[in-house]
């Protein structure tokens, strides 16, 4: 009977292995020209797009490409709502968002380039006291205040970080336990997208990487090029 007992153990976590083995890093012998050398979860990391890409963040057509404006509507902001926007860039999103939570609302600016923290001290600069916040984060740590965040949204971020695991705990430290946290990633093998492929991912990644830290997979929507793929912290 416990040989038995023993033997239905070892087939049920067989099966589930993939549900509970950690997401590890590894070395890749010959990168692809736009990696960085390192895999994690069976992904290649791809280089940043360095702050000499603002004026492309910035572009007038970015509105009508990526519909940024449903992006925003999707995330069914309120007034009053602290969000997070992490690599944030030169503030696109994070103005948006701080229009949308006025006028008590906070949005923490996040970014780990010093050029990129300059430009959007200058959009916070313009906006009411308070409303945006700036922070610069490490390389695995976000340096944001515990359990602050009410929302935290990545856009065309994730699939460029260096260290996604400890970032994305870090990340989930910030956000309050029953919080949203939104991933929007170019979306993969669609022709119509026209992004170089290591900058795009897929639903089913973005949710095995996720889950794999125990988020909670909540629902995925389209938009014109990208895909926005929300989940629940725990």
């Amino acid at each position: 009977m416990l040989r038995l007992i023993l033997s239905t153990l070892l087939i049920f976590f067989a099966l589930n292995t993939s549900t509970w083995a950690a997401c590890t890093y590894a070395t890749i012998a010959n990168p692809h020209p736009d990696g960085i050398g390192k895999s994690y979860c069976d992904r290649q990391i791809s280089k940043v797009m360095g702050w000499q890409g603002a004026p492309w963040l910035e572009r007038p057509q970015r509105l009508e490409e990526e519909r940024t404006d449903l992006l925003i509507q999707k995330l069914n902001l309120k007034p009053g709502m602290v969000v997070g926007d992490i690599g944030a860039g030169t503030g696109h999103i994070a103005q948006m968002i701080a229009d949308k939570i006025a006028p008590n609302g906070v949005v923490w600016a996040v970014d780990i380039q010093p050029q990129m923290i300059k430009i959007l001290q200058k959009k916070a600069d313009g906006l009411p006291k308070g409303r945006m916040q700036i922070r610069q984060s490490g390389e695995k740590n976000l340096n944001l205040p515990d359990r602050i965040l009410d929302v935290a949204i990545m856009v065309d971020v994730y699939h460029e970080l260096e260290y996604p695991r400890e970032t994305l705990q870090s990340l989930m430290k910030a956000v309050k336990k029953g919080g949203k946290i939104v991933f929007v990633e170019y979306r993969a093998f669609d022709p119509d997208v026209p992004i170089k492929a290591l900058h795009t991912m897929s639903v089913a990644q973005v949710q095995k990487e996720a889950e794999n830290l125990g988020l909670k997979y909540d629902k995925a929507e389209s938009l014109s090029w990208q895909n926005m793929i929300t989940f629940i912290n725990p």
